[in-house]
């Protein structure tokens, strides 16, 4: 039983390293955005919308971590 949780532990932190990478390359993005245009503020808002799911993500990762 130890493995398996060590391993489903491994799986939710490597994917808690994924959604902080994804999160990185979107506020990238962000940074390189003027918000000068309405398309650009549309842009800026679905790239937060990304990384909100992604923190999202990781929140509940971080629960299932707690309750091993």
């Amino acid at each position: 039983m130890n493995t398996i949780e060590n391993i489903n532990k491994k799986m939710h932190v490597t994917g808690s390293l994924i959604n902080l990478k994804t999160m990185q390359e979107y506020f990238e993005k962000i940074n390189t955005k003027d918000i000068c245009t309405e398309e650009e503020k549309q842009e800026i808002a679905a790239f937060l919308d990304v990384i909100e799911e992604e923190l999202v993500s990781i929140q509940e990762k971080i629960g299932f971590i707690r309750q091993m």
